[in-house]
């Protein structure tokens, strides 16, 4: 198997488990969020340098965003957001030619991901892992004309979204407290 149709299973992998379970597994979403955002960062900052550079800057932005995850959750939210927000800016804008933005849009972007992140927690994390998640999926298959592509991204996404609020109603139903009658 040559190395881009291994780098396409990954993408293709973590963009099914960030898209159907970026909520339930929150640490994984921000490794894979920060890594992806580390990537496409280190891309546009230093352009002229070796792959293993890029890789090294996105390695260290997923780390992070794990590492802060699993230490302290709250401001885990806010990175996954600025995360978020900045990568599927530069995707929406770049790999997908959607629109034409300034380049100061994908942090202005990356900062309302984190205020929307830390005041929608629940909703946040699933609507950017969701879009995230599809975002992965669909930019793996480079061959997709745009308006195919962005159809299927916000079509994943919907699929994402509705899969990720289901099991969080399970989880939350099944953590209720129950009365004396065993009644909810």
């Amino acid at each position: 198997m040559e190395a881009n149709s291994i780098n396409g299973m990954i993408h293709l992998l973590l963009g099914i488990t960030v898209l159907l379970a970026g909520r339930n597994i929150f640490w994984l979403f921000i490794a894979v969020i920060g890594f992806m955002f580390g990537i496409e960062i280190a891309q546009a900052l230093f352009f002229e340098q070796p792959m293993w550079m890029t890789l090294l800057a996105g390695f260290g932005m997923g780390l992070v965003g794990a590492v802060v995850a699993i230490v302290y959750q709250r401001l885990a939210f806010a990175l996954a957001g600025f995360y978020a927000g900045v990568f599927l800016t530069i995707v929406f804008t770049g790999e997908l030619g959607l629109v034409a933005m300034p380049a100061v849009a994908p942090f202005i972007i990356g900062v309302l991901g984190a205020v929307l992140a830390l005041l929608m927690t629940d909703w946040a994390i699933i609507l950017l892992s969701s879009l995230a998640g599809a975002a992965l999926i669909v930019t793996t298959f480079s061959t997709l004309q745009s308006g195919i592509a962005i159809a299927s991204l916000l079509a994943l996404a919907v699929v994402g979204m509705i899969v990720q609020w289901n099991m969080l109603t399970r989880q939350r139903q099944s953590d209720a407290p129950s009365d004396k009658n065993g009644l909810h």
